[in-house]
Parts: C-alpha cells; structure tokens; sequence
C-alpha cells in the first residue's frame, strides 16, 4: 500500500484537481491522508464532501503549525509500505502509483520521478536527468547523494536547477526507513526550506534508487503571486541555520564529495539570497548594506573562492565574479535587472 500525505491550506480553487488525480489512480491500493492545517477557506468542507464518497480518505484537523507540521502529522499515520507527499494545489498523473511500483523491488529505497511546471496558460517538462530509466546503486548512490543538494562541476551551467532533487514531492519513500530513524520535517521557518533537510538525512540510508522519467507530478506554478510577498525577512539566518545543520550531519561521514556539494550549495544561495534582498521593502543603501554583510562574510567568501567559475554562463560568471570580490554595488545592480527581468 501506499500512502499519499497531502497537506492542506487555503487552496480550496485547486483542492478538488488534487483529490480527483489521487482517488482515480490506476493502482487502487492506496491511503489519502489529508492533513488540514488550520485553513480558514472552504477547504475542510472539500476533504468532508470527498472523505465520504471514499473511505480510503483519511481526514486530519490541527492548528496552522505549518507544512513541515502537516506533514509530520500525516507520517505518524501512515500505515502503508511506501510513502508520497502531493502538495494540494498540485497534481498527479493517473497511472502514477502504478508504475512506480512497478519499477521497485524489496531493495529499492527511493524512487525519484519528473515533473511538469504549470504556469496558468503554459507547461515546461522538467527532468531530473535522462530520458531512460536509471538505477543507483553503490558508488553511483554517492553521486545521487551529493547531487541532491547541490549541482556537480559539469551542472553549475544551470544554477537555477540547485533545488531540483531537493524536494519531498516527486518521490516514493520506504515508510520503514523514515519510521526506523525517526525522520521528520524541520519547521520551514526555522531553516527556510524543509525538503533538503529531510532528503538529506534520508539518503543517509538510501543504498537503492530509481529513477524514472515519466513527467508523472504536476508542480503548480501561479503567475498571479504578488511580489511583495516574495520577500522573507529571514531567510539568510534560516538558510544559515539549514547549512549548518547539514554540516552537522554530513561530517561525521567523512564524504568530501558531501562537503564539496554543501559548499556549492552556500555559494550558490548567493543568488536566491541576493533576490530576496532585491524584493524588500527598503531603500538601496540598506539593501546593499545587507548584501555587502554576507558577502563579507567568512563562509561565503570561502564558498565562493571554491566555485569552478569556467562551467558557468556568462552572466552568472560575472555575477559570482563580483561576489568573490565582494562588489557588492554590481552585484546589487545585476540582481535588480534579474527582478526586472522576472516581473515582466
């Protein structure tokens, strides 16, 4: 069996084209739980109308704790052999659970799967890798494991990709393992992003993956988000906290492949960071005053000097070229023309 964990808030528009691809699914042999986190919309009503017509929805109210709680929530009633998180303004492929059983066996630990961006009137196919099935296994897990949190060398073309097998959706998970080591979701507001941790301190154990790509999770992506709401307050104390934690976790290891991805990945976060600057509500001198603090900081001017700079596109060359010595001013200015870009 497996269970399906979908958080819900407020996405009662879109409820109704999540529950309808989980309950239609080829492979019937399935739990939908959905954890309603304190919605204030007409969201519990839709998980009522839909739990009586199935009763393989599982329905489960708590206070707003957020959607590492909500998630945390559902795991602990999980009762199925293999786990997967939907988002609720999102969707899955009817023949989804299906084959991806159907590709597994006793020793596979994870499957990973592509995914489709829906923007309102267009779709982009993004696969993780190949167009072919591919098995990791023994060194090739290794690989997996430092890919996940950041791109290798040969990938830094594509920084934008930095994130693509972080996430919790997009993969089935032995119920088992997550149980046996007691894995839970780090609240997102105290390390930014929740998924990285997790799929971290899960591949510790992972010796067994596939992956597919079949374009199977439907990522919903609205272009009506208003950009005021982009900006995160602290969102470089969180990502600094989430670095951290996974250092703590990856040294002990004694991987310097694992080291050498974290360290992209702190780089990398300049560019996310730098955006997030750009978003707030504040003049620019503050803006570059909080821009020249990080890169004056020692671990990122440390991560910076690592950074390959011959893989990357012109534009971003310059852009971390700056960074390394700390111009924060061209740095700022080229930041502002990605957000003009991005807002037109």
């Amino acid at each position: 069996m497996i269970s399906i964990i979908v958080p819900v808030y407020n996405t009662a528009p879109y409820l109704p084209q999540c529950l309808d691809s989980l309950v239609n699914q080829t492979y019937r042999d399935i739990e939908i739980i959905c954890v309603n986190d304190g919605s204030t919309d007409n969201s519990p009503d839709i998980l009522k109308a839909y739990a009586e017509r199935d009763s393989r929805i599982l329905v489960i109210h708590q206070e707003n704790l957020g959607l590492s709680g909500a998630r945390n929530k559902g795991l602990e009633s999980a009762r199925g052999e293999w786990v997967m998180f939907v988002d609720s303004d999102d969707w899955i492929g009817t023949d989804c659970c299906k084959t991806l059983l159907s590709h597994t066996d006793k020793q596979t630990d994870v499957c990973l799967f592509s995914y489709i961006r829906e923007f309102a009137n267009q779709s982009f196919p993004q696969y993780l890798f190949s167009d072919k099935k591919m098995v990791y296994q023994g060194s090739s897990i290794h690989w997996l494991y430092a890919r996940l949190i950041a791109p290798n060398d040969q990938e830094l073309h594509l920084p934008g990709k930095i994130d693509s097998l972080s996430t919790a959706w997009g993969k089935l998970y032995k119920t088992s393992l997550i149980k046996e080591h007691g894995l839970r979701f780090v609240p997102v507001r105290q390390i930014g992003t929740e998924d990285l941790l997790f799929n971290v301190y899960y591949f510790t154990w992972v010796k067994k993956a596939i992956y597919l790509p079949d374009l199977f999770y439907h990522y919903r992506k609205n272009n009506i988000t208003s950009l005021t709401k982009l900006y995160k307050p602290h969102l470089t104390e969180q990502w600094n906290l989430l670095f951290r934690l996974i250092e703590e976790w990856i040294t002990p290891l004694h991987r310097e492949d694992l080291e050498k991805a974290l360290t992209y990945r702190r780089a990398l976060s300049l560019i996310g960071q730098g955006l997030n600057i750009t978003f707030s509500p504040v003049s620019f001198m503050k803006q570059h005053g909080a821009l020249s603090a990080i890169l004056s900081s020692h671990e990122y001017r440390t991560s910076i000097r690592q950074l390959p700079m011959n893989y990357f596109p012109i534009h971003w060359r310059l852009f971390f070229e700056m960074a390394r010595f700390r111009s924060t001013t061209g740095v700022l200015c080229l930041l502002k023309l990605i957000k003009f870009i991005i807002e037109r």
